[in-house]
């Protein structure tokens, strides 16, 4: 199972500049990119990006949206991020999701 990471900005640079500060290094884009997919094929690893673009929503005018395998794209917003977040780890932790889902 994989999460496909959708960002989207109408403002050039953007994504590279949160990109850069997410990663802490230096990212090689163009300006004009307005839009960027990553497919996390480690799901869990998709809950640090999409945490770090909502707790960032104040800094840098981005859209973020999912995709579980070949299903439905799901937006995130401020009011859906944490159960999106609660969602994914009942995906992929038994354990949790015999306690939390």
């Amino acid at each position: 199972m994989a999460i496909a990471v959708n960002l989207w900005s109408d403002k050039d640079g953007e994504i590279r500049k949160f990109l850069e500060r997410y990663y802490d290094k230096s990212v090689n884009m163009d300006d004009d990119v307005s839009r960027w997919i990553y497919v996390y094929n480690k799901p869990l690893e998709a809950v640090d990006l999409i945490s770090a673009v909502m707790d960032n929503k104040d800094k840098y005018r981005i859209s973020i949206c999912i995709q579980v395998d070949e299903g439905d794209i799901h937006p995130i917003t401020i009011e859906n991020y944490n159960d999106i977040i609660k969602g994914i780890f009942c995906l992929y932790y038994k354990e949790l999701s015999e306690v939390m889902c």
